[in-house]
């Protein structure tokens, strides 16, 4: 015997609140299941961002630091090790003075009080122990509401460019003081054919030993050429006794 119309109508409205609650459960679980692999993703981005940024960090030569506003180092990249000789975990802590300079307080030449006024990155070039030199670099940190918060400290050993700057200012500084000291004999020479004396610009007859000191940084020392010593003291005993013995001691 059949189903009337009026059963088959209350069967199939059963199998709808049947059906709808197990639809929404699905969905539920489904959803659950997406959030979770994006959680899981996420948090594996979260490892390799912060994993490569490490990575990137301590590959570079400068040591980088982030400071509060007293210099207290909150986190260092492994540059710090090279420098100083010190694990980066005993350097957290510690003031970024006390490693560079030995001190508790900032140098004269630190830039980190003027950047604290200027709120803005400033440098300075420091020599620290040994004759080393330092670039070191602040740049402020601010947080959502723009108040300064932290610091980027940023160090190069710089010292191999200071010592070729110096060297350069060194003969930059030379090359002026020859250049000062040298006065060049230019154009032509009036000379006299018979005693080889040099007229100035002024008209006067100078010696020529006299005339190139005045106007040069050479200087003169007297001898006598061969030629002039035969001439003047060729028929003297003394001197062909001279003459012999220097031969007989060049044979």
């Amino acid at each position: 015997m059949g189903l009337d119309k009026k059963t088959i109508k209350t069967h199939q409205n059963l199998g709808r609140k049947v059906h709808k609650p197990a639809s929404e459960l699905d969905k539920a679980a489904k959803s659950r299941t997406m959030q979770t692999q994006r959680n899981q993703l996420e948090e594996k981005i979260r490892r390799v961002n912060r994993k490569d940024w490490e990575r990137t960090v301590d590959a570079i030569d400068d040591w980088i630091a982030m400071i509060d506003l007293d210099s207290i180092i909150l986190r260092s990249n492994r540059t710090v090790e090279k420098y100083f000789q010190i694990r980066v975990q005993k350097s957290i802590g510690m003031k970024c003075c006390q490693l560079l300079h030995g001190t508790d307080t900032f140098i004269d030449e630190c830039p980190m009080p003027k950047m604290l006024k200027t709120k803005k990155r400033e440098s300075a070039e420091v020599e620290i122990e040994d004759g080393c030199w330092m670039l070191i670099t602040v740049d402020p940190i601010f947080d959502d509401n723009g108040e300064m918060v932290n610091a980027v400290h940023i160090v190069r050993d710089i010292t191999d460019m200071v010592l070729i700057r110096r060297e350069r200012q060194i003969l930059v500084r030379d090359l002026k003081k020859a250049l000062i000291q040298i006065n060049t004999l230019s154009g032509l020479l009036p000379i006299c054919s018979h005693c080889k004396k040099i007229r100035d610009d002024k008209g006067y007859w100078n010696l020529i030993e006299s005339y190139i000191e005045t106007h040069s940084a050479a200087k003169f020392s007297h001898g006598m050429c061969p030629e002039c010593s035969d001439r003047l003291y060729g028929k003297e005993d003394w001197y062909i006794d001279m003459k012999r013995n220097k031969k007989n001691k060049n044979k």
